[in-house]
């Protein structure tokens, strides 16, 4: 039951990062409202964990909040649901921006058959991110962040403190012409140190059998991670987003623990969201 509930609020999460502002109408377009309340059908089918060969599919409708603060903003950025903006100047700005892992049932998971669940992992932390003068290729826009974000585990309310990841993520950002469509490709190479890498890697001797030697997680390269998303507005209303990602773990700092079970892995997501209410307040539009 721990985890079933512990999926849903991540879950809920997740949805919060799916939408983006809808369009407005022509005399609103510099601004949007503060509060908006949606509705949103999202499913999930990916890697349990980084490197792993097991898939876990998710599914879950919710409806959730965006508000748009001064420096505190939910579910107004799909990728990153949670911010709270420190600095902005032009091209550059500096935000606190937070991530997060599924938990995983270990006992679904051949490899970790026997050992304890993955918690919940969220991270939290400041991420500076800085927009290319020049234009990107086809009229898009390009970006580099970089993100340093400490991890903590949640066994119910419980927070443990699991380690640190660095990741550097270049964006691409382009408005589709005559459409309120949006692509937008990331390409995130992660870092992190032992204590982070000791959450999805290490084997503890009282866990360890023929076929799963001890291991002890070393801190590194974790891998590279590449997403394509497509976000469909059908009308001011209503929108669809589907995406697709691909992560490479090829020459990871723990390719030899035995929990570490595929170089390659991907994730498939779709999410069909309705705005139900807003505010009639309404705030500057913010890119």
């Amino acid at each position: 039951m721990r985890l079933i509930l512990t999926k849903a609020i991540i879950l809920m999460l997740l949805c919060l990062a799916i939408p983006v502002t809808f369009a407005q109408e022509a005399e609103d377009e510099e601004t949007e409202p503060l509060w908006e309340w949606r509705l949103a059908a999202f499913g999930h089918y990916g890697a349990s964990y980084p490197a792993s060969e097991d898939y876990q599919l998710d599914l879950l409708p919710l409806p959730y909040p965006i508000y748009r603060g001064k420096y505190l903003r939910l579910g107004d950025d799909r990728d990153k649901p949670i911010k709270s903006r420190i600095f902005r100047r032009d091209r550059v700005k500096l935000d606190l921006s937070f991530g997060m892992n599924f938990p995983v049932d270990s006992d679904e998971i051949d490899a970790r058959t026997g050992m304890p669940d993955l918690d919940l992992l969220l991270e939290a932390g400041a991420e500076l991110e800085m927009e290319f003068a020049s234009p990107a290729p086809f009229d898009g826009r390009g970006f580099l962040s970089l993100e340093l974000r400490p991890a903590f585990s949640f066994d119910g309310l419980d927070p443990t403190y699991q380690g640190i990841v660095l990741s550097p993520e270049f964006t691409y950002r382009k408005k589709l012409p005559g459409r309120k469509d949006e692509l937008k490709i990331r390409l995130t190479p992660a870092f992190a140190n032992s204590k982070y890498m000791d959450f999805f890697y290490t084997v503890d001797p009282v866990f360890a059998t023929p076929n799963r030697p001890a291991y002890e997680a070393k801190g590194g390269y974790l891998g590279t991670e590449m997403s394509v998303s497509w976000l469909n507005s059908l009308n001011e209303a209503f929108e669809l987003l589907i995406g697709a990602r691909l992560s490479s773990h090829h020459g990871a700092a723990n390719e030899k623990s035995p929990l570490f079970t595929a170089d390659m892995t991907y994730s498939v997501y779709v999410a069909f969201t309705w705005k139900f209410w807003e505010s009639e307040r309404r705030v500057p539009k913010i890119d």
